[in-house]
């Protein structure tokens, strides 16, 4: 039992101490315009475009998330310039979505991303790869928009 004990608190020390340092992502809080594009093997290139909100106190997750997806996201690393995170997407019952994602703030205003995902659903699993960019669009957030 108290091995046990000095396990998880020895856990407990490593995840506070991995999590002290990652930095938050230098960019401007407040409302961002996101364009993303999707390739899957086997299907045509998909484009989406997305409003978020951006507080203060997301700069240390993900920030860019889509707010009508069903995302979870985790940060491996980051620092004030970049981020790499891994998501996972259940858009219904039957699909589920894992993503890697590499951000790149290019300045307070500005950030790219590249990444990987691969899609389970039915009829089968597919991976494919992703791009996007997000542009500060200004320092407040309409209403209704997360």
């Amino acid at each position: 039992m108290r091995k046990m004990s000095l396990l998880c608190a020895v856990l407990a020390s490593a995840a506070v101490l991995l999590a002290a340092d990652l930095q938050p992502l230098n960019v401007k809080p407040g409302l961002w315009q996101v364009t993303m594009t999707s390739t899957i093997s086997g299907l045509a290139p998909n484009t989406s475009t997305y409003k978020s909100c951006v507080k203060k106190e997301d700069l240390d997750k993900y920030p860019f998330a889509d707010p009508k997806a069903k995302c979870t996201w985790t940060v491996q690393n980051s620092t004030g310039s970049k981020m790499d995170a891994s998501g996972t997407c259940m858009p219904d019952n039957d699909t589920k979505i894992n993503f890697t994602m590499h951000l790149e703030a290019l300045d307070s205003e500005n950030v790219k991303g590249t990444g990987q995902l691969t899609l389970s659903a039915p009829i089968g699993t597919m991976n494919g790869n992703y791009s996007g960019t997000g542009k500060w669009m200004g320092a407040t957030c309409p209403a209704g928009v997360k």
